[in-house]
């Protein structure tokens, strides 16, 4: 992309998120910033995410060294996502689907979603999983909802209700079955489920993501792994 992005300004409103429904950052109107060079560009990245084309710019703030996304779309808005204090700089990896990998001048790992502009630390491998009989599952949305559903208290049953914590919209299909690959050396005590997501307003799209469940002490967990 152009670095004729490098030092644009503005300060957007920071918001707290839910940790569970990401809130999109708050606009601002492209037209209005100036090039004080107050922002520092490291890199950048641009494409097409869910038939809308974004620009997305990261670095860091001249003043105090803090990481920052800069997200422009075709209608001229921009988004300034902040990352948290003390990691340092930022700087794009690699595009995962509709995330995007960062990494920070500390070291820090995250994941910049393109459709929420939510940053997240990437997720990590878990531990103490569990052996445990994996089971499968494969449900429709239906007029009366996801069917068939399995039995109550059943470990299949526990894994649907993993999955449906862990998506973010409204769940259209799932199929899950025992992983024949997993990350993080749990192929064997691990669920591998593709999930069909409706995502949520503004921008509504079926999504389809992969997330791995296993056993821990507490029940059935759903996680996923960004590359």
């Amino acid at each position: 992309m152009a670095l004729v992005l490098a030092g644009c300004g503005g300060a957007a409103k920071h918001h707290a998120q839910r940790p569970t429904s990401p809130v999109p950052a708050a606009p601002l109107n492209a037209s209005a910033l100036t090039l004080s060079g107050r922002i520092v560009i490291v890199n950048g990245w641009q494409g097409v995410v869910t038939g809308q084309r974004l620009r997305v710019a990261v670095g860091r703030y001249a003043n105090n060294g803090d990481g920052v996304a800069l997200i422009t779309d075709d209608a001229g808005l921009e988004r300034e996502v902040r990352a948290p204090h003390g990691e340092g700089e930022l700087r794009i990896l690699h595009r995962a689907g509709r995330r995007l990998a960062l990494r920070s001048r500390r070291g820090g790992h995250f994941t910049l979603d393109l459709r929420t502009l939510s940053l997240e630390r990437r997720s990590r491998c878990p531990s103490a999983a569990l052996r445990s009989r994996l089971p499968s599952v494969s449900l429709r949305d239906t007029r009366d909802g996801l069917r068939p559903l399995p039995p109550p208290r059943s470990d299949a049953f526990a894994v649907l209700l993993a999955i449906m914590a862990g998506a973010d919209g409204r769940v259209e299909r799932i199929d899950a079955a025992p992983a024949h690959a997993a990350p993080c050396g749990l192929t064997g005590r691990t669920v591998a489920a593709d999930v069909w997501v409706t995502t949520p307003r503004p921008i509504v799209s079926v999504m389809r993501e992969t997330f791995y469940l296993s056993r821990f002490a507490r029940g059935w967990r759903a996680w996923r792994v960004e590359r």
